[in-house]
C-alpha cells in the first residue's frame, strides 16, 4: 500500500492569497512609477527631449547670456580694469542686485532646469486609484503645462522606451509575487 502526504491545501491557499494581492494594484503601480521617474527626469531635465525623442527647443542667445552670466561687460570687470569701464557687470538693472549664477553651460538646448525646483519636485504621487508621476507644488504643474504650450510639444507623456520599462517592471512584479512562497 502506498501512502502519501500532500501540502496541496497550503499551496492553494498561498496562490489564492498571492492572486488577491495582485487585485490591489497600489504596490505594483508605485513600483512602476518609481522605476520610470528617473528616466523621465533624465529625458526632460538633462537631455532636453520631448515624448517623441526630439529636442524640446532652443534657448535664445539673449536668454543664454542672462542665465550663464556671459555678459559682454563681464570680462572687463576683472581686477585691473581701466578707469571708466563698466562697473555693473552681472548686476540687474531693475533691482541693483547681482544676478544669480546658475552654473549653466552655453548649450542652448532647452532642458527645463534653471533652479532645479521643477525637477526636484517631480515625484511619485498618489493619483486616484493608484500612483503616477507628477508635482507636489501646483505652480510646478502649471509651469509644466506652460512649457508644453510654449514649445508646442508633448513633453510629459511617456516615450516608447519608458512604456516598455513600465511594462517590464509590472511583469517582473507579477512574476515575483506569484513566485513567493
Amino acid at each position: 500500500m502506498i501512502q502519501y502526504t500532500s501540502n496541496i491545501s497550503q499551496v492553494v491557499k498561498l496562490k489564492v492569497r498571492q492572486m488577491q494581492d495582485l487585485q490591489n494594484p497600489d504596490q505594483m503601480l508605485r513600483t512602476v512609477a518609481l522605476a520610470v521617474l528617473p528616466e523621465l527626469k533624465k529625458r526632460v531635465h538633462v537631455e532636453g527631449e520631448d515624448s517623441s525623442g526630439s529636442q524640446i527647443g532652443t534657448y535664445s542667445p539673449g536668454y543664454m547670456k542672462l542665465r550663464t552670466g556671459n555678459y559682454a561687460s563681464a570680462e572687463r570687470f576683472k581686477k585691473g580694469a581701466k578707469k571708466g569701464e563698466v562697473k555693473n557687470a552681472g548686476v540687474s538693472k531693475s533691482t541693483g542686485k547681482a544676478r544669480p549664477n546658475y552654473h549653466r553651460t552655453g548649450d542652448t538646448k532647452v532642458i527645463l532646469s534653471l533652479t532645479r525646483q521643477m525637477e526636484n519636485d517631480l515625484s511619485v504621487i498618489a493619483a486616484g486609484s493608484g500612483y503616477g508621476i507628477g508635482y507636489n507644488n501646483p505652480f510646478n504643474y502649471q509651469k509644466s503645462q506652460w512649457n508644453e504650450q510654449t514649445y508646442g510639444k508633448r513633453i510629459w507623456a511617456m516615450t516608447q522606451g519608458e512604456r516598455d520599462l513600465a511594462l517590464k517592471v509590472a511583469e517582473d512584479f507579477v512574476q515575483q509575487s506569484l513566485n513567493q512562497e
